[in-house]
This record gives structure tokens, C-alpha cells and sequence, in this order.
């Protein structure tokens, strides 16, 4: 049998033999995996309670992309954190110090009053990306004045590569 760099290990198969590189090599991949987390939204428990969340909507669509890797909210690591009510950098900390994330995105309805409750108010949402590391915040994808629920959910995914783009911006 030949012999092998470090971190490379003989592959033998019939009669072929390959140097195949251990994945636990120190090379950089191929691709820079980022990973993120779509917090509670901040005013949605009254829409949650009638059945309305687009959260699972961003991160299905945010977790087909190859770099992305959309991590399950942690209720468990943030049992006895402030994380509902979170639409902005200055209340993140507490969160951050208990995940392990690259980037958290913040979601919101747009208007506190609920339209079902509220007749003649318009759907809308608003989508904030924090990166973990630096705190700097970007308002990324939203919409205002969507006629129906389904529309937020349309709009997010039409709109998803733009909150990608914002996302890796932040880098």
C-alpha cells in the first residue's frame, strides 16, 4: 500500500486504490456553512393564537440554500431568557450568550393590532438580521398594506434570496 500525507487515508476497492482527504483535515471547505437562527416573532403570540406564523416559512426557505444551515429554535437553552418581544440588536445579548449561532433573524408583524381583530387594518411583516458576532444590525425583507395573511407568506418567499443576500452582506 502507498503511503499517505497526513489527514489522507487509502481507500481500497477491488482493484483501485485512492487517497481520499480526512475530513477532519484543517483545509477551509468549499463552502463557508453559516448558520442561523429565526427568533420568535416579536408581537406575534395574539396572530399565533389564531393560527398565524411565517416564521417556519422563513426558515424552510432560508434552510434550501447550500451555505445556510437554519438552526431549530433552542426553547430549552432559552428557558429563562427574554427572547419574546425581541425585535431589536439591544435585547439580543441574553440570546446570543446561549446559542451558538452566526446570525439571528428578528421578525415582526407590522402593526400591534391584529386584523382580524381590528377590521381595516392591512397584513404586513418586517424581517431584522443581527450578526452574533458584532452586533451589527440590517433591516432586510418586509412588506406593508398585503390584503391577506397568504400574501406575507408569498412575499417571503419570493423575497427569500434578498434576506440571503443581507445575511452573507453581514459577514
Amino acid at each position: 500500500m502507498a503511503t499517505n500525507e497526513p489527514g489522507e487515508e487509502a481507500v481500497e476497492s477491488a482493484n483501485l486504490t485512492s487517497t481520499a482527504k480526512d475530513s477532519t483535515a484543517s483545509e477551509p471547505s468549499a463552502i463557508d456553512t453559516l448558520r442561523v437562527i429565526v427568533v420568535q416573532c416579536s408581537n406575534g403570540y395574539e396572530y399565533a393564537m389564531h393560527g398565524y406564523d411565517f416564521n417556519p416559512v422563513i426558515e424552510t426557505e432560508l434552510d434550501k440554500f447550500e451555505n445556510i444551515k437554519v438552526e431549530p429554535f433552542p426553547l430549552k437553552k432559552l428557558m429563562g431568557v427574554a427572547y419574546q418581544g425581541v425585535f431589536d440588536k439591544k435585547y439580543c445579548p441574553p440570546i446570543i450568550e446561549k446559542v451558538e449561532a452566526d446570525y439571528l433573524v428578528l421578525t415582526q408583524f407590522s402593526h400591534k393590532s391584529h386584523p382580524l381583530v381590528t377590521p381595516g387594518i392591512d397584513w404586513g411583516y418586517e424581517l431584522r438580521i443581527v450578526n452574533t458576532a458584532t452586533l451589527e444590525q440590517v433591516n432586510s425583507i418586509s412588506a406593508a398594506n398585503l390584503k391577506e395573511y397568504h400574501h406575507i407568506e408569498e412575499h417571503i418567499m419570493e423575497n427569500i434570496g434578498t434576506l440571503k443576500d443581507d445575511i452573507e452582506k453581514l459577514k
